[in-house]
């Protein structure tokens, strides 16, 4: 099996067992009528969010341009990311609003064993599919994919979290009860917080906000060492779903061909493609080094 093909696997093994675990938990902390489990719940089926994303990003990035895309589909994933992390902060303020009535109304919880099993499972199966997703990550270097496998780390912590509510409810009683709704509670600002900061992301990849500027200081670093570039203004990076676009406009001496200029600026595109694969096209404007054509933005030491 190619690393690429290993990628979509994998990604599609965490979809199903998310489903499948969401569907337990849901079910099970709806017959104890355990806050802390359903919300366990909703969180294995928002987890989808990412895998969706994920299955996208890998999917559709691989995808060609077409007529109607002619900047190709990796925006997809952004959109996709943008419309589940709206479900997911909705899910969430129902949440946050049902733990505390119940927290008001005292509600009683009976957390039997098969909720606790059903906890217990979630925290093995996510910290499992941590260390099989980062294993694949790291074999195919995809940043996409080591995402992913993070966050199923921060379920795993969910997950033992949730456990350790049921089990003081299971072994105190019912003067207990109250951590129940309480960790419904946390668990629910704690996922609307972080749907929220999911639904900021994909707006600012949609309106082609810039990275860090981290990301981007580490880009323009494979401009000025090309021979034949003497500086170099307006480097602009965009998201574009999990991958970037950059574009940049070199100044060269005003004298060489324009044969020569395409040549310098494919060796600085092909310079940040080969160094960066998260870059999927680098477009490069050439100038001449001269009068107003010249900027001090980036300026090689040969025209110091």
């Amino acid at each position: 099996m190619s690393e690429k093909s290993r990628g979509v696997a994998v990604t599609w093994l965490s979809l199903w067992l998310n489903i499948a675990l969401g569907v337990v938990k849901c079910g099970i902390g709806l017959w104890v009528n355990s806050q802390a489990l359903l919300a366990d719940g909703l969180h294995s089926l928002v987890d989808l969010s990412t895998d969706v994303a994920a299955l996208l990003g890998l999917k559709m990035a691989a995808k060609p341009r077409d007529e109607n895309h002619p900047y190709g589909h990796h925006k997809f994933a952004s959109l996709s990311t943008l419309f589940i992390a709206g479900v997911l902060v909705l899910f969430c303020l129902g949440l946050i609003y049902a733990s505390i009535e119940g927290l008001i109304d005292d509600a009683p919880v009976s957390p039997e064993w098969p909720a606790l099993a059903a906890a217990g499972l979630s925290l093995a199966v996510k910290e499992w599919l941590f260390w099989k997703t980062r294993a694949v990550a790291k074999a195919e270097k995809s940043r996409l994919v080591m995402a992913n496998a993070w966050h199923h780390r921060t379920d795993s912590v969910s997950s033992l979290v949730v456990f350790a509510a049921l089990l003081a409810v299971t072994l105190g009683g019912q003067d207990w009860s109250f951590l129940d709704k309480a960790v419904g509670l946390i668990l629910g600002v704690w996922m609307g917080a972080e749907g929220l900061k999911m639904l900021i992301a994909a707006c600012n990849d949609l309106l082609d906000a810039a990275p860090n500027r981290a990301i981007i200081n580490d880009l323009r670093e494979h401009v000025l060492p090309v021979k034949g570039v003497l500086a170099y203004h307006q480097f602009r990076v965009r998201r574009v779903g999990d991958r970037l676009e950059a574009d940049v406009h070199i100044q060269v001496e005003p004298t060489l061909t324009v044969e020569v200029g395409h040549e310098i600026a494919g060796q600085v595109r092909d310079h940040i493609l080969e160094q960066h694969p998260e870059v999927v096209d680098v477009l490069v404007h050439v100038e001449p080094a001269e009068g107003r054509h010249l900027r001090e933005e980036g300026v090689s030491d040969t025209v110091l």
